[in-house]
């Protein structure tokens, strides 16, 4: 990649990687969905909003499911865990899977193994089969398949739409996991509560469908680079690579540090919903009587609250507060595709890290549902203004021989640190309850953000590299 006014090395500052698309039209820079000038880009689009819905649903339902069957915590996150943990074993081998592959051929592959998952996960539930700990199982198995499929369809996105319309695409790709993150448990906590959780595995089952006949009709194969394939696997190219490039380096570790304090907040939610703001609720109709009532602190007036009727609120709300981060990510998306430039990308990195550090640290203190689903749009904005951006950085600044190893490599550290904060927050919710959890990620997050910050200043890059 040539950059305006010198040749390309490895002295590149962390938003100047993408500086490049400030040579493109003007009109760039307004054009929100510019990418779905693609055919091939607006059948991806399509169909993966229909199965990420789907998806959002199944993981809905999943940590409902969980949290009925134990009431603890720790249980919806570790099934969310579990999902994500086979990404750091396999993340890395995934990414040079497609620089050997086609890609479009590993994405269907992948995709039609997890439709056949939730097609089980329905038939264990409707035999009466779902219990933790075979939910547990299939979750890693959904996991290890996904840790094929996400760093495919990642390095995919250049195949569908080129270097020009990357960044956009990057963001649209967010928009359309965050219209799915609105609708999803939303979708999927009514469909628990009305018809059972089978039902929300089998309209994901169904959901997979559309992505695969999207990824049929397409003219693109996502071919490797001619030689890649008589290589010889070297999973240790892309840590090279961004050995070269530290600046790279660093901004990964701070997606890292997001990745861990920012992520668990989602599987936290019905913790939130039943232990914290449905807490007197829960304990009013579990006492019973106007002696407990006054004792617990329950004082709304008429009769006491029926315990199936608290259930079905924390249950109703833990779907709202999912749904308020995805409003807020909804929005981040929107302004990340449509502005790109230079100028911006510094700006959305640095909102990205302070408005997830806030949504945290608010939500250690509400009360109300109001509040909590403020704070969570908050967090959904951070995450989503830094994510993309993010991640569109380190596609340009990879080779188009490396680029499926450099999202290998992005796929495993996120993936590593997501299900490590699950775990670490979900044990510590347990112990020493939500809010506390809460601002803690809060505090750890300025802190990370501001090593890598002293970091960037006193870490200079080796000699150059060779352009790509």
């Amino acid at each position: 990649m040539e950059l305006p006014g010198r040749a390309a090395d490895a002295n590149v500052e962390l938003p100047s990687i993408a500086s490049e698309l400030e040579a493109a039209p003007s009109r760039w820079r307004i054009n929100t969905f510019r990418s779905l000038r693609h055919r091939n880009y607006r059948l991806y689009f399509i169909g993966q909003v229909i199965s990420m819905t789907g998806t959002w649903m199944q993981n809905a339902a999943l940590s409902l499911l969980a949290y009925d069957l134990t009431h603890l915590a720790a249980w919806p996150a570790r099934i969310t865990a579990a999902q994500l943990v086979p990404l750091v074993v396999l993340g890395l081998w995934g990414g040079e899977l497609a620089d050997r592959k086609p890609k479009r051929t590993i994405i269907i592959l992948a995709q039609s193994g997890m439709l056949l998952i939730a097609l089980v996960l329905a038939a264990m539930v409707a035999t009466g089969q779902a219990n933790p700990w075979p939910l547990l199982v299939i979750a890693t198995l959904n996991g290890i398949i996904g840790a094929i499929d996400l760093p495919a369809r990642l390095a995919f996105v250049m195949d569908m739409v080129g270097r020009e319309d990357l960044p956009n695409a990057v963001a649209l790709n967010s928009l359309m996991f965050n219209v799915a993150r609105v609708l999803g448990p939303a979708l999927g906590a009514l469909t628990y509560v009305a018809y059972g959780p089978a039902q929300c595995f089998l309209f994901n089952a169904l959901s997979y469908v559309a992505v695969l006949i999207g990824l049929w009709m397409m003219d693109v194969d996502g071919r490797p680079a001619k030689d890649k394939g008589r290589r010889r696997w070297s999973l240790g190219s892309g840590f090279r690579y961004l050995g070269k490039h530290r600046r790279l380096l660093l901004l990964l570790l701070l997606s890292c540090a997001l990745s861990l304090f920012g992520w668990p907040t989602l599987a936290l939610m019905p913790a939130l919903a039943n232990a914290r703001l449905y807490a007197k609720e829960f304990l009013a109709a579990i006492a019973g009587g106007a002696g407990a009532a006054a004792q617990t602190g329950w004082t709304a007036p008429g009769s006491m609250p029926a315990l199936a009727e608290v259930q079905q609120h924390a249950k109703e709300t833990y779907g709202l507060l999912v749904s308020a981060v995805g409003v807020g990510a909804l929005l981040a998306a929107l302004l990340v595709a449509s502005f790109s430039s230079r100028g911006w990308q510094k700006a959305f990195l640095a909102a990205g890290v302070t408005l997830t550090a806030v949504g945290l640290a608010g939500l250690g203190f509400v009360e109300s549902v109001v509040a909590a689903a403020a704070c969570c749009t908050v967090l959904g904005l951070g995450l989503i203004l830094f994510f993309p951006t993010g991640q569109a950085i380190m596609q340009l600044g990879a080779t188009d021989e490396n680029r499926g190893a450099i999202m290998g490599i992005w796929t495993m550290a996120l993936g590593g640190a997501v299900p490590l904060g699950v775990w670490l927050a979900g044990e510590a919710a347990d112990f020493w309850g939500v809010s506390t959890v809460f601002e803690a990620e809060a505090y750890g997050l300025v802190l990370a953000a501001m090593l890598v910050l002293i970091a960037s200043f006193f870490w200079r890059n080796p000699a150059p590299v060779p352009g790509k």
